[in-house]
């Protein structure tokens, strides 16, 4: 009898979820909408204005080590670099013209103790290319080719 009505509540619960839209992986994803474009993106993130909604890794670094990815999101035309198996106290850098990391030419970020990714905010790559680089704290650098 127990049996007859869990099922009987689980058949009634799978229906209202159904019929009210939330049953996961039958509802549409919601429109993602990019909150900034070009250099109205600089020195923002990209998690928080939706730019990382369908981006993609345009180059990576092809050394052994890290990996540092230049990412690419063609909504926002802004670019960022994420790194991975890092260590506390390196330093990456979204770029987009070359000398001194001034802002809105450079977005740095350190990666955080006990942490080994991390990612930057975004220059501007609308019209400009834009590459990243690591900095290891014993001084090595590694940087991905411009995009």
């Amino acid at each position: 009898m127990r049996s007859v009505i869990r099922l009987a509540v689980t058949a009634a619960a799978a229906l209202l979820l159904t019929l009210s839209g939330t049953v996961p992986g039958n509802a549409a994803p919601a429109p993602v909408t990019a909150h900034c474009s070009g250099s109205g993106c600089a020195g923002k993130s990209p998690a928080s204005t939706g730019c990382d909604h369908q981006a993609r890794t345009v180059r990576r670094s092809t050394e052994i080590g890290p990996l540092v990815e230049l990412r690419y999101s063609s909504a926002c035309r802004a670019a960022w670099v994420r790194v991975a198996h890092a260590r506390g106290g390196d330093r990456i850098e979204a770029r987009n013209k070359g000398g001194a990391c001034r802002h809105t030419s450079c977005y740095a970020k350190t990666v955080a103790a006990g942490h080994s990714s991390a990612y930057t905010a975004m220059v501007n790559d609308k019209g400009i290319k834009a590459w990243g680089c690591l900095q290891r704290r014993n001084g090595n650098v590694v940087c991905t080719e411009a995009y």
